[in-house]
């Protein structure tokens, strides 16, 4: 969550993980096996595992319930899949939700390119973001990986396409630039734009 610390003022920030307390082979079960929405998520040691949307989603409830419990004022969702509402007594910023909104008030047209981080999720993010109204072309990149990050600016070097977004919180300012650079398109990243709102609204 250093991304929100320029944004959020003298406001305390806690990051709990929605995985944190199963082991390893807790999560190997968890993860993906029967071609589910695959969210790529960064666990506590820095290893990846790629576990469905459907099995986050009552874990992260779980931890946004114990963060408003505890006092917190925001809840920020830091994944930017297509999570569905989340019950709490307190606000949950859900980047699958605000980035797309904010894209569409900075385009004219719907043409969009979409980066996710793993190959699995090219056809859910499509069909999510036609579903929001856009006329989406997806690729992929996982964080950290700079071929793969130039190899779909090049796929999304299409004159047709208004804007590019980085679909991944992974994907930080650096990431940003690149794909700006390969694609000629302005990029917009889910993790700037999730931190600004996130420090707009709990900044004191």
């Amino acid at each position: 969550m250093r991304a929100c610390r320029p944004y959020a003022g003298g406001t305390a920030i806690r990051t709990v993980g929605a995985l944190d307390g199963l082991t390893r082979e807790e999560i190997r079960l968890l993860e993906n096996r029967d071609g589910l929405y695959p969210l790529l998520v960064r666990l506590a040691d820095g290893a990846t595992a790629e576990v469905p949307l459907q099995a986050l989603v009552p874990r992260v409830t779980a931890c946004a319930a114990d963060l408003a419990a505890a006092g917190a004022r925001l809840v920020v969702v830091w994944c930017a899949g297509d999570f569905p509402d989340i019950v709490c007594p307190v606000p949950v910023l859900r980047p699958g939700r605000l980035v797309p909104a904010c894209a569409a008030e900075m385009m004219q047209t719907r043409n969009i390119g979409v980066v996710t981080p793993v190959p699995g999720q090219v056809d859910a993010a499509r069909a999510k973001w036609q579903a929001d109204g856009f006329a989406a072309t997806v690729t992929w990149a996982a964080p950290g990986d700079a071929d793969a990050l130039a190899r779909a600016g090049r796929e999304l070097a299409d004159a047709a396409i208004e804007l590019v977004v980085l679909d991944c919180m992974g994907h930080g300012e650096d990431s940003r630039r690149e794909l700006a650079r390969a694609s000629g398109h302005p990029v917009i990243s889910a993790q700037s734009v999730t931190a600004r709102v996130a420090g707009a609204m709990s900044a004191t």
